[in-house]
């Protein structure tokens, strides 16, 4: 269910059996019931926002991907597959051996690892290469050749590896694999090595897909916080979208309706402002709310009797500024607004 239908719910139900509602929506004293002893315990919590409560709600953070993936210092671990293609050099000691001449001390072999996982080396013959590493590949092709060339050395290059990629697609410059190597890559190497975003990004969401594993992060977040800038594994998926956030103002405002977000982050200062302010003549400076569903613990946090919403659900809050404190206006330039809130 999208927030804005859980949020309808919600306002139905903590305003069912209210009367007396103004023109533009309830009364302050019909929120706020915490204010009047005959109203029953709502199922919300009805919070002030203070100094305490800009802090709680300024810790919030979407889960990251360092929370679904593990994230260690640990490289690709790169194997080749069928499909891949590896260069090999064989060089020998002596000018006459088989793989040297008078004028060249090595051959180059391209070959591509056929559909039983096998490529050809001459005076070698087939050999298995899918699932090895590089590096095993190299040692077996060197023993295989003892007693045949002339102190034998092998180099083995990957080239063109699709099992060793990680796959762009979305929003991006230019969609694709990108190969993963020993060295590693990580989400934003990847999606730079791709053409970097299309959108702006503070609107860019990435979801990474490992296995059946999926997480979603904004692209400015794995900036913000190196850590969940993960290392890429061969496999991986990496999806660009361009996701407009909003907030929606309703009540005695200029402007009433759902406004973008122009920036990475919005305060209730900024939002209301762009709503044109509130209506001198109809609003009631007292009643400004802030209508969220948080984390159970943030709400947790912010009082300790908030009831816990069955799995899945998160706690509904509405949050109160009393506009008329002159206070309120540095509240409200640390109150940062999030996607799918209401401002009322």
């Amino acid at each position: 269910m999208r927030w804005r239908g859980i949020v309808a719910v919600f306002m139905s139900a903590t305003l069912a059996g209210c009367s007396g509602l103004a023109s533009s929506g309830p009364l302050r004293q019909e929120i706020d019931t915490l204010e009047n002893p005959n109203y029953p315990k709502p199922p919300h919590l009805v919070i002030k926002i203070d100094e305490k409560v800009t802090n709680i709600t300024g810790q919030y953070r979407p889960p990251s991907f360092s929370s679904f993936f593990r994230v260690s210092d640990t490289r690709p671990s790169i194997r080749l597959a069928v499909g891949d293609q590896v260069g090999i050099n064989i060089f020998e000691a002596g000018a006459d051996g088989l793989f040297s001449s008078s004028t060249a001390k090595a051959t180059e072999i391209t070959a591509t690892i056929d559909e039983n996982g096998q490529i050809f080396v001459p005076y070698v013959g087939p050999l298995q290469a899918a699932g090895m590493a590089p590096q095993a590949l190299r040692e077996r092709i060197e023993a295989s050749l003892e007693d045949k060339a002339i102190q034998p050395q092998v180099q083995v290059r990957v080239g063109e590896s699709l099992a060793n990629s990680a796959t762009v697609i979305g929003k991006v410059g230019s969609p694709g694999p990108q190969p993963v190597t020993v060295a590693g890559q990580r989400v934003l190497d990847v999606i730079a090595a791709a053409g970097g975003t299309e959108g702006e990004t503070y609107t860019s969401q990435v979801v990474l897909r490992r296995g059946d594993t999926v997480a979603t992060a904004n692209l400015e977040d794995l900036f913000s916080n190196p850590k969940d800038n993960v290392l890429v594994q061969p496999g991986d998926t990496v999806l660009v979208t361009d996701v407009t956030k909003t907030f929606t103002v309703l009540g005695a405002v200029e402007t009433k309706g759902e406004i973008k977000f122009e920036a990475r982050r919005v305060t209730l200062a900024e939002g209301l402002a762009r709503a044109g302010g509130l209506v001198d003549e109809r609003a009631d400076s007292k009643g400004v709310f802030v209508f969220r569903f948080e984390p159970d613990h943030i709400a947790k946090a912010l009082d300790e009797r908030a009831v816990t919403t069955p799995e899945g659900v998160k706690v509904p809050v509405i949050y109160r500024l009393d506009h008329k404190d002159p206070k309120s206006f540095f509240l409200m330039s640390l109150f940062e607004l999030r996607d799918e809130d209401i401002v009322y």
